[in-house]
């Protein structure tokens, strides 16, 4: 009998001690100085958060895209060796390229709804490539490229590459975007 007892408190205590436990272990809170969970993004060995990352952008709509009604594009150029390809099918666009240099390159394809594309290359040896294929897109690219040897390339667009206001300079000489969705 007295085993049987014996038995019944150990039972009793372990009982306890598992539901003690369980409950001591649900008890969590965050700890306000725990790190953001907040996902990260590395540029040349230096981390930047995600909200970091996205202010080098402009990501602002344009509201020319709302309101363009027939496609045009406009292409100045001082200097030598500066080419344009641009293979553009769209409802609506308005693309704008001033070249002021030697040696600049902007090879632009569109198959979207709609397009304003503003472009600046300032310096010499600097390339833009921008290559977006989706028909029901409405797309902005607002690029200034002040110095020599940037390049710019850019494949698809996503909800945060579709609009994009940016200016480039030697600091950063080679961005490269690909955006999924």
């Amino acid at each position: 009998m007295k085993t049987i007892n014996n038995n019944k408190c150990i039972t009793v205590v372990l009982l306890i001690i598992f539901s003690l436990n369980f409950t001591w272990s649900q008890t969590y809170s965050e700890d306000e100085e725990s790190e953001s969970t907040e996902a990260s993004t590395t540029v040349n060995g230096q981390e930047f958060s995600q909200s970091d990352f996205s202010s080098f952008f402009n990501t602002t709509p344009n509201v020319v895209l709302e309101t363009i009604q027939s496609n045009s594009i406009s292409i100045q150029q001082v200097g030598s060796t500066n080419n344009v390809s641009a293979r553009v099918a769209s409802r609506a666009s308005e693309i704008n390229i001033n070249q002021n240099g030697l040696n600049n390159n902007v090879n632009l394809t569109y198959q979207v709804d709609a397009v304003v594309a503003t472009l600046g290359q300032n310096g010499n040896d600097n390339t833009i490539l921008d290559y977006v294929i989706d028909p029901n897109a409405k797309v902005s690219l607002d690029l200034q490229q002040n110095g020599n040897n940037l390049t710019f390339d850019k494949f698809g667009t996503n909800e945060i590459t579709k609009n994009i206001k940016f200016t480039q300079t030697e600091a950063s000489p080679t961005i490269i975007i690909r955006s999924f969705n």
